[in-house]
């Protein structure tokens, strides 16, 4: 592992988000191929800070490991960043799912009052029959306790031609909870597939944001659901972007999101990276769209949206030429030193040779 050391900055947002201001201050990288007590270390897709812990949820499927998540100690000293794996802990005890070892591909990772965990798992369509996604809750050591509903429009069918649902490895990717757990949310990477209009990709999917409430004893249950749109697609002088999607949401209060919206740009045939940035997001803007079956059913108001930073073009000068990393993870970080709250933001690398896992550190202020 090593730190990077980088130069500050202060990226303002539009008048519209002025109440908030992100200041990069720094980042730090693991190598693919690292392990912790014989655990690799890799696909970190989901984070949570808490006391005094950085939490960090692997999507590994199995190529490397049975389904796991570890926890970093980390330090912030001015610009640097040092991380360092303290502990692994693997998720056990999911039931069987018709008679077979049920399936995973974990993706967001929240901590509730009590220590306990929810984790959201995209499933997995190409299995037969397919494999559900779920939102379920661990103890803290990772030992599987119960699911939370999922509402019907967002399961596929469990077998034939598929007409609604998730679509195939884009589904819970963002999980967040309000601070106190009162509230949850969680978003889909892409369309569901009875909202995916075909021809219209690059112009943006309308993706979900459903939103559960703790009823009591932390028994959750969907309350709303809003419809956001991804950005188009936005092709530059250095290569063509092919796909963007929500890779991770974060809360700010009931009301208020930090969206990350991830994609690919292709540089030439076989030379690619990805596109990130983040967003303000104001679900109160929008309409309720809990009674759509698809969103084509009726009329609805999207949630208003404004762009914070774009590691593209406002990271540029303090990265250099650093290849963007396949950021998938957002929390909310320790106290920096002079009282500011920091914003982490994790890469999942693929478990490849070509990727590293990656964690950048911005100051915030405002909200």
């Amino acid at each position: 592992m090593k730190s990077f050391v980088v130069l500050l900055f202060v990226f303002l947002v539009s008048p519209y988000a002025s109440a908030l201001r992100l200041e990069y201050i720094g980042e730090t990288s693991i190598a693919t191929g690292t392990k912790f007590n014989k655990a690799t270390i890799g696909g970190l897709s989901g984070i949570v800070w808490s006391e005094n812990t950085l939490y960090a949820l692997s999507d590994d499927k199995g190529r490397a490991g049975e389904p796991r998540f570890f926890e970093f100690d980390l330090k912030i000293d001015k610009k640097a960043v040092i991380l360092t794996p303290k502990a692994v802990h693997f998720i056990t005890g999911l039931p069987d799912q018709d008679g077979k070892k049920a399936g995973m591909d974990p993706e967001g990772l929240v901590q509730i009052p009590g220590g306990d965990f929810l984790i959201s798992s995209e499933g997995n369509n190409d299995a037969k029959p397919r494999e559900m996604p779920r939102i379920f809750r661990v103890s803290s050591q990772g030992a599987w306790k119960s699911d939370l509903p999922i509402p019907e429009k967002y399961l596929p069918e469990a077998t034939g031609q598929q007409k609604k649902g998730i679509q195939n490895n884009a589904a819970f990717e963002g999980l967040t909870s309000s601070a106190e757990g009162k509230f949850l949310f969680t978003s889909t990477e892409s369309a569901l597939t009875q909202d995916y209009v075909i021809g219209e990709e690059e112009q943006g999917d309308w993706i979900r944001i459903l939103k559960y409430e703790d009823k009591g004893q932390q028994v959750y249950r969907p309350v709303a659901e809003y419809a956001y749109r991804v950005d188009s697609f936005k092709d530059t002088q250095q290569g063509k972007e092919v796909f963007r999607g929500v890779s991770e949401i974060l809360s700010l209060s009931e009301t208020k999101l930090i969206v990350l919206e991830r994609g690919v740009r292709l540089f030439s045939k076989n030379v690619w990276a990805q596109t990130v940035a983040l967003y303000l997001v104001d679900l109160s803007k929008g309409s309720d769209v809990t009674s759509l079956a698809k969103l084509s059913d009726g009329k609805f108001t999207g949630v208003e949206k404004v762009k914070l930073i774009d590691f593209e073009t406002d990271l540029s000068k303090e990265r250099g030429t650093k290849v963007i990393q396949n950021f998938e993870a957002l929390t909310w970080g320790p106290k920096l030193a002079d009282g500011r709250r920091s914003l982490l933001v994790m890469g999942d690398n693929n478990f490849s040779k070509n990727e590293i896992t990656e964690l950048i550190v911005f100051a915030v202020e405002g909200e």
